[in-house]
């Protein structure tokens, strides 16, 4: 014989008739998503703007030592004057530290426009009414 204490609810936590368990978890659950998936994205286009830094230094510094290369070659073969010499490098130095300086603006812009890329909403698909397993 069933007793009117046995058929109560055991837990204290209050019943919403409402609102069932799974969609006010996920309900909580949606701001900490939001909040790991801007992070991620955060820590992305970090990742994304500093290897373009990167890049962007290499290429540069490839780009300076083929020109130091040239000018003093062209010493060398006596294509330039030895008076010259000093007015080339120094010129061809000029440019490769222009070209350093706007290196951390470039990653700065490409950092905004990563984060200001619009995040692609995730399509919610409930399990087992898509997916049947045999």
């Amino acid at each position: 014989m069933a007793t009117a204490a046995s058929t109560q609810r055991q837990d204290k936590t209050p019943a919403s008739p409402s609102v069932s368990p799974s969609i006010a978890e996920g309900r909580q659950a949606e701001p900490v998503r939001e909040v790991l998936v801007h992070a991620a994205r955060i820590q992305l286009a970090s990742i994304t703007a500093a290897s373009s830094f990167l890049a962007g230094w290499v290429q540069s510094a490839d780009r300076y030592a083929q020109a130091l290369s040239d000018e003093l070659l062209a010493r060398v073969h006596g294509e330039t004057a030895p008076s010259e010499l000093i007015s080339r490098l120094a010129e061809v130095s000029s440019l490769h530290l222009r070209e350093l300086a706007g290196l951390p603006n470039a990653a700065v812009s490409h950092f905004n426009n990563e984060l200001a890329k619009p995040a692609k909403a995730r399509k919610r698909t409930r399990q087992g009414a898509h997916s049947v397993r045999r």
